[in-house]
């Protein structure tokens, strides 16, 4: 007994193992690229963290509620070399919930990071001209609904014969926590540049 359960565990574990693909860019890392597209300027890029509830397609409305980013919540900013570059492509194109996509350690170095303010503000500083993704997980708490059926509403004829049964529903409202990830590239033209943005 105990050997078939040995067994079955690792099929399992095999099935699941499988199912979870994991993807890296093939791309050569220049860190001395990196390293210098990210050293020092006159730029700022500033702007507000912020995303929105997900409706029953996975879209989030134009005209939805808007959540900004808690305090503290971390802003990624990366320089787009080439390396960067096919990273973003293969998540686009492969990652879902049985793909993952992933940076190497070592170019997951090279990045800055912020906080956000109690506003959902983030301001990175100092950056020279170049080109920039810039990407944060926004946590919040959302309300959504459903309806159960709580009874009925029996019709009869005037003789009291039974005719007809309608369904009485009611909303129950429920809140729960939930996570998107927002990102945008930015480009610094110019040296002493200042770009605000909606993240």
């Amino acid at each position: 007994m105990k050997k078939t359960s040995a067994l079955l565990l690792l099929v399992f574990a095999f099935i699941f193992l499988q199912a979870q693909n994991t993807y890296y860019p093939q791309a050569f890392f220049d860190k001395k690229l990196a390293q210098d597209m990210i050293g020092y300027g006159k730029s700022t890029i500033e702007g507000i963290a912020s995303t929105k509830q997900k409706n029953n397609w996975g879209i989030k409305p134009l005209l939805g509620e808007k959540h900004y980013a808690p305090k503290g919540t971390v802003v990624l900013l990366f320089p787009v070399t080439p390396y960067f570059d096919e990273f973003y492509k293969m998540r686009k194109k492969y990652e879902n919930k049985k793909t993952t996509v992933y940076m190497s350690e070592e170019a997951f170095k090279y990045r800055i990071e912020v906080l956000t303010d109690d506003h959902g503000r983030f301001k990175f500083e100092k950056l020279k001209p170049g080109k920039y993704y810039l990407e944060t997980i926004v946590n919040f708490t959302a309300t959504a609904s459903y309806q159960k059926q709580t009874g009925q509403s029996d019709a009869y004829n005037a003789y009291g014969g039974y005719l007809y049964s309608t369904p009485i529903y009611q909303t129950f409202f429920y809140g729960y926590s939930a996570g998107n990830r927002e990102s945008k590239f930015v480009e610094i033209k110019q040296d002493g540049e200042l770009k605000e943005i909606n993240l």
